[in-house]
């Protein structure tokens, strides 16, 4: 009788599934949350889920783990026409058409939510043709972590608010020992584009116009020209160390091995640096002179479905998951609530500051796959220019024109 109980169940859930949307199954409503999260990120928003069940009985959120599968598995939700009601978002111009919009949502209930309390960088990540299409969750900006130890010894001054990236190279000039391979700083060979165009923008240029229509004069401009020529410079005269060239080894398996004194990354690289026991300090990125500087944000968010049978219930859920309560819950993750960072001391905390510092900055630009439809193919183009920019350790600009003139035909 256990077994056909067990095997009843299964059924149930898998129609459920194969419904698409929220469902009702034994008398409750069921709301599909899918998440690329697992282990214990996973852990902490099952509590969320249940926190929402309990403050509304009768419903079910029925938790998606795709981990490492997640693109796959969402596209083949969608293509099915059973994709979940709810679901972690960052990649819009691939879904934008099958989520729902939310500004009227987040207009309607605007001071029930206390909108201004989420720094609007943090919703432009979401934004496809001026709509909003999620609520955010979680965020990092970058910074550069340092080695307070090396830079103690070797009588070098750490790094101070304002510095620039002259300071930098000045700084990681010192520290090059080729006998021991200590590195002073590390650029990427093949940099994720996403996250480059922050120096684009710190530079005063970006990597496509405004309004999507060219990228002759912004991915080729002197500006460009110069961040691309600056990082070629850096590895031509070691005053950087080059990732992706030989080895595997990464700029943070160098930084926790005390051969890199400093290591420009993001959020995700703090666990592992705490776990090595490193003496570290962070510090904002630097800027290029006296140019207001930038961070690319990288953000998860929540979006809901169209295809949801009950787009009222699903919005109620990524409420509640912006709410303060849900947000205090989600330890590893900065709060996307300024008044949360304010009240758990991040925004004073020396190694949390840099990051809500360069958030607060970041907020009047938006990264180019956001701009235009086909920019994975225009972004191929970049990605071959910086690469044989790095090789030959120079002749930028003609790489950006190259770049510029075989992305033309994607443009229109």
């Amino acid at each position: 009788m256990k077994n056909y109980l067990k095997q009843f169940a299964m059924v149930i859930t898998v129609a459920s599934m194969a419904l698409g949307g929220a469902s009702t199954v034994f008398g409750e409503e069921v709301l599909r949350f899918a998440t690329w999260n697992s282990s214990e990120n996973l852990a902490i928003l099952q509590k969320i889920s249940k926190r929402f069940e309990a403050a509304n009985p009768g419903v079910k959120v029925q938790v998606e783990s795709y981990g490492d599968g997640y693109d796959k598995k969402l596209i083949a939700a969608f293509g099915a026409g059973n994709p979940p009601d709810v679901m972690y978002m960052w990649n819009y111009p691939k879904y934008y058409t099958s989520l729902v919009p939310l500004d009227e949502f987040m207009a309607r209930d605007a001071e029930d939510m206390d909108l201004e309390d989420i720094p609007a960088g943090l919703i432009n990540t979401t934004r496809i043709e001026g709509k909003a299409y999620g609520i955010p969750a979680g965020f990092t900006t970058h910074v550069v972590f340092y080695n307070k130890d090396m830079f103690a010894t070797s009588g070098i001054a750490e790094p101070e608010a304002g510095w620039t990236w002259s300071d930098l190279r000045e700084k990681a000039a010192k520290f090059r020992d080729k006998s021991s391979k200590t590195y002073g700083f590390a650029v990427e060979m093949k940099p994720d584009p996403y996250d480059y165009e922050q120096f684009f923008w710190s530079n005063g240029t970006r990597f496509i116009a405004e309004d999507g229509s060219s990228v002759d004069g912004y991915m080729n401009s002197p500006e460009a020209v110069e961040v691309l020529t600056m990082f070629a410079e850096m590895a031509r005269t070691e005053e950087a160390t080059v990732l992706g060239v030989g080895d595997s080894t990464s700029g943070s398996a160098l930084f926790k091995g005390g051969k890199l004194a400093m290591f420009q990354s993001a959020m995700w690289s703090k666990g592992g640096i705490d776990k090595a026991g490193i003496n570290y300090g962070v510090a904002m990125l630097p800027a290029f002179g006296n140019k207001p500087v930038h961070s690319s944000i990288g953000a998860s968010a929540m979006s809901i479905a169209k295809a949801t049978k009950n787009p009222e219930l699903a919005w109620k859920f990524v409420k509640f998951y912006a709410s303060p309560e849900a947000v205090k819950l989600r330890e590893n993750d900065l709060p996307v609530r300024t008044s949360i960072a304010e009240e758990m001391n991040l925004t004073t905390d020396p190694v949390y500051k840099p990051f809500f510092e360069m958030l607060a900055l970041s907020d009047r630009e938006s990264n180019a796959f956001l701009r235009h439809r086909n920019w994975s193919k225009i972004q191929a183009n970049l990605e071959r220019a910086i690469e044989a920019t790095m090789f030959e350790k120079g002749n930028a600009k003609k790489h950006l024109d190259n770049a510029v003139a075989r992305s033309r035909r994607h443009l229109n």
